[in-house]
């Protein structure tokens, strides 16, 4: 089923690069913006694509900061308030599923390189999912995020072999041993 646009985020026909909403946080599509400012974005090695990424951010941050004060005084008839827009961090990817569903990719922590794998909310880091699969289903998603997947299916077929041939080694050492 997809799901309907509403009138008032943009108008039909519009692209909305809103991603993901949640309470205090937003997350928005900048390859589009990223490509082009930069033709060449694409091209660039990863790292230089995060930090343009995040210089691109920090420029908004401080124009939507900016534009509070206009929103405060004008809708709000206020001249003091504490609004404020702040990037917490840039990521390379993500996966949305739904409200406080989701796993992302963040490459940098308020300026700060690092290298880590986000997750909130998905069936398969809860306490009570098998461990097994647990690890099956973060290896799945954490190779995607990095780009170092591009197909799921050949993923689960080599899971699959390995499984396979755990077993038959097991099955053979059993019967060698007399077990069986």
């Amino acid at each position: 089923m997809k799901e309907e646009i509403p009138w008032w985020i943009c108008n039909e026909g519009d692209k909305n690069f809103c991603t993901y909403v949640d309470t205090d946080s937003n997350y928005f599509h900048a390859e589009p913006l990223l490509k082009h400012l930069y033709p060449n974005f694409l091209e660039l090695p990863a790292e230089e694509q995060d930090d343009l990424l995040e210089k691109m951010a920090l420029k908004y941050q401080d124009l939507i900061t900016e534009y509070y004060d206009t929103l405060a005084s004008e809708a709000f008839n206020i001249n003091k308030h504490r609004l404020e827009m702040k990037t917490e961090c840039t990521i390379r990817s993500g996966f949305f599923s739904g409200k406080r569903r989701y796993a992302q990719y963040i490459t940098k922590k308020e300026g700060i390189k690092v290298e880590d794998i986000d997750v909130k909310g998905l069936d398969f880091m809860k306490s009570y999912f098998p461990p097994l699969f647990k690890k099956f289903f973060n290896g799945i998603l954490v190779n995607r995020l990095k780009g170092l997947m591009v197909n799921v299916r050949d993923y689960i077929v080599l899971i699959l072999r390995n499984i396979l041939i755990h077993l038959i080694n097991f099955f053979i050492t059993k019967h060698k041993n007399g077990f069986i």
